[in-house]
């Protein structure tokens, strides 16, 4: 059995992400640091920044990895603007520009990867499509951690208090649905969700939506 799993795991490290094949339902996600973890003889640390920034090369992901689990337990859905962090904690938010053409955009970190050198961050395909690379498949980018909007996003969701041990192995295949196409974040109440949506404004994101569907406000963008 533990052959097995190995074997799996290396068949799907060469598609970047490595799986684990359980019976996993649409989950909300939960909070999480992480402890270090190891992938192609590189060892990651997550932790809490006070301030990040980095500049690197994006790349994106979704069309194999659509309807499958986050590493913090959240169905992926390509549509959706969110990415992949090595480090940083999850959930959070990022401001990405894009160096090329000046295209900014703020993503939700819900996943880890990727793991190729030289990228530093892997973005969901409506969101390389928001900044302008998804047919080139890579940009240089600079992106910067937002550190109060991610605590806000954290405080004011319930299921994001508890925390969780790091998890490399998170991915089940499902049918996602389109509801979620575009949505930043979602909350249980109109302040949360207005005030994280003034912040978006405030970063120069346009098209800032909210909407209210089975007792959650959400934040759209586009």
């Amino acid at each position: 059995m533990i052959g097995k799993l190995i074997f799996l795991c290396l068949v799907f490290m060469s598609t970047n992400r490595c799986y684990s094949y359980n019976q996993y339902h649409n989950q909300p996600g939960h909070y999480k640091i992480g402890s270090s973890y190891t992938i192609n003889g590189i060892t990651y640390h997550p932790k809490s920044y006070d301030s990040y920034e980095e500049i690197g090369v994006a790349s994106w992901y979704g069309i194999e990895e659509h309807g499958t689990l986050t590493a913090n337990g959240e169905v992926f859905h390509r549509h959706s603007i969110t990415a992949a962090h090595k480090t940083l904690p999850l959930p959070c938010f990022v401001l990405v520009t894009n160096l090329r053409n000046g295209k900014k955009l703020v993503v939700r970190v819900n996943d880890r990867g990727p793991f190729f050198k030289g990228r530093i961050i892997d973005l969901s395909e409506r969101a390389a499509k928001i900044l302008g690379f998804h047919e080139e498949g890579l940009a240089r980018v600079k992106i910067k951690y937002l550190k109060k909007m991610s605590e806000q996003l954290v405080k004011t969701n319930p299921h994001y208090k508890k925390q969780y041990e790091q998890t490399i192995q998170v991915r089940y295949p499902k049918q996602a649905t389109t509801e979620s196409t575009g949505y930043i974040a979602y909350f249980d109440d109109i302040i949360s969700a207005k005030s994280i949506a003034s912040k978006l404004r405030q970063h120069g994101i346009k098209n800032v939506r909210l909407f209210f569907k089975r007792d959650k406000y959400y934040v759209k963008v586009g």
